[in-house]
């Protein structure tokens, strides 16, 4: 069995349009690895939706109680950092990587 790269790194969620709680929630997601950082500003990845958002965390490998979490932390305080992310090799591309 073939074991999938892993890169680890911090996932940061922002809530673009917190200003208008009253349309669909928007989302940049911007993964920083730890090691071999490279090329200047990363690519953020787009997200529309809080369900979607906790679809992809899910996708990602996070629990769902943890994604809900992070999800909820963003609409509080705008903006949630994760570290120590192991970001999955096949979800790199999301972010220009």
């Amino acid at each position: 069995m073939v074991e999938e790269m892993t890169v680890e790194g911090s996932l940061d969620i922002f809530w673009l349009n917190s200003g208008d709680p009253n349309v669909t929630p928007r989302y940049n997601l911007i993964f920083a690895r730890y090691a071999g950082f490279k090329n200047g500003a990363q690519q953020p990845y787009k997200i529309v939706g809080p369900a979607a958002l906790v679809d992809y965390l899910i996708e990602l490998g996070f629990a769902a109680e943890d994604a809900e979490s992070w999800v909820q932390q963003a609409h509080h305080r705008f903006c949630v950092s994760i570290t120590n992310v192991m970001m999955p090799g096949n979800h790199l591309s999301d972010y220009g990587l």
